[in-house]
């Protein structure tokens, strides 16, 4: 039987410009057993968004990055890694807890989120 997938949160002691987060987020992407993660923080202007590029890709960052939540079924190998990058990093100071941050299933809010969207969404068929 797999192990379930534990959370990771990196709580840096300062909100990350846009630089750092790009640099942290790359870095972290080529952590083996890193499933995915999360970004949170402050939602920020739109007027205000820096870009960044993630695997190739340019995005544009809607939160300064406060807090960042990873999954991953060997926590411990990858909090090693991360213990390692954020030192290089985050020279300011950062935390690093393991448990259970995020929702494994969908709440009948979600399912009843889901269900309005669906409904707002014409038909391919319809034309206005």
């Amino acid at each position: 039987m797999q192990p379930s997938p534990e959370d990771i949160e990196i709580f840096p002691n300062r909100i990350l410009g846009a630089k750092t987060a790009e640099r942290l987020l790359d870095r972290i992407s080529e952590i083996e057993g890193v499933e995915g993660f999360i970004v949170q923080g402050p939602r920020v202007k739109s007027d205000a968004r820096e870009k960044i590029v993630f695997k190739g890709k340019e995005m544009e960052l809607s939160v300064a990055v406060s807090r960042i939540i990873l999954r991953s079924n060997n926590a411990d190998r990858v909090v090693e890694r991360l213990h390692d990058i954020c030192k290089e990093l985050l020279p300011f100071g950062y935390s690093i807890r393991i448990g259970k941050f995020t929702r494994d299933y969908p709440t009948l809010h979600d399912y009843k989120v889901a269900y309005i969207m669906q409904l707002r969404e014409p038909d391919e068929g319809d034309e206005e």
